[in-house]
């Protein structure tokens, strides 16, 4: 296996590897997140609702569509960083500076390659693993028991229930959102490292540079694609039959007012710092690559 196959499997292992450990770490943060962001939910603060849970059904209904989004998550960071690479090296020789490692990292090169890799992990993984733990939290919210079968099992039940077209349901908000994750995460941390290498040469450079570039680009990611991912929830939850992105935004902004577009950001803005952090370090140790 020659240098460059090496270092796309190991971005991909890498970033699989990263995106399933911080899933468990977070992930009752993305529970609340979608449970806040549901249709009708009351307005209950985000410690309100962990209380509940824990009260009944106890701590593992927090992680109701957990195995979902891990496995989900797995992928999708293990594509999202193999198709940036793969697109970053391919778009290169279109921009005006060339790319090699010692040059000054191009914005314009890493905001499309972030555009490409967030396309992709949308229609391959995201929407699908998006769409089952959406439901399933729903589920939970509403007392049911599909968290508690097997992943295989609620993926039939819901083939069976709406079809298999229902797994991409939400796809163009997914889309919006995943090409404004990818966009502004890579462009971000790009600019945020370089600007705390050249500001803090001496504290920092290596890992501090990246942990922090990563929980910086994570909070810019947060607001910046917000409005899509409570879209995104609305199209997916439980007997939600508009499938048009612009007719539910103006539905929602119409009767809930514009702030509903940032519903529920705080516990998706602890999730995100804390997981642009850890990807970007493991996808830095494995491979020794610096995004």
């Amino acid at each position: 296996m020659d240098k460059n196959s090496f270092s796309v499997t190991a971005s991909i292992l890498a970033g699989g590897l990263a995106g399933a450990t911080e899933t468990f770490v977070t992930y009752p943060a993305e529970f609340v997140k979608t449970r806040r962001q549901l249709e009708g939910a009351k307005s209950s603060s985000s410690l309100s609702i962990l209380r509940a849970t824990i009260r009944d059904p106890g701590v593992q209904g927090i992680y109701a569509g957990c195995q979902t989004l891990a496995l989900s998550n797995a992928l999708k960071s293990g594509i999202r960083f193999f198709s940036f690479e793969t697109a970053r090296r391919k778009l290169a020789p279109f921009f005006s500076r060339p790319e090699n490692t010692t040059a000054t990292r191009n914005p314009w090169l890493d905001l499309t390659a972030g555009l490409c890799a967030g396309a992709t992990e949308s229609l391959v993984v995201v929407t699908p693993g998006e769409s089952i733990k959406t439901r399933v939290i729903h589920d939970a919210a509403s007392g049911g028991r599909l968290g508690k079968s097997s992943l295989p099992q609620i993926v039939r039940q819901v083939v069976r229930q709406d079809g298999i077209v229902s797994l991409w349901r939400g796809f163009v908000p997914v889309l919006c959102k995943q090409g404004t994750n990818s966009a502004v995460r890579f462009t971000t941390f790009g600019a945020l490292r370089e600007l705390l290498k050249e500001t803090w040469p001496n504290q920092m450079s290596g890992a501090a540079a990246t942990m922090v570039a990563g929980a910086g680009s994570g909070v810019v990611t947060v607001y910046a694609s917000m409005p899509f991912d409570n879209v995104k929830t609305r199209m997916q939850s439980i007997g939600n039959s508009n499938r048009r992105m612009l007719s539910v935004a103006a539905r929602m902004l119409a009767t809930e007012g514009v702030g509903v577009f940032w519903k529920a950001t705080t516990p998706r803005l602890v999730r995100l710092t804390v997981k642009d952090s850890v990807q970007f370090i493991a996808i830095k140790d494995v491979t020794g690559k610096i995004y």
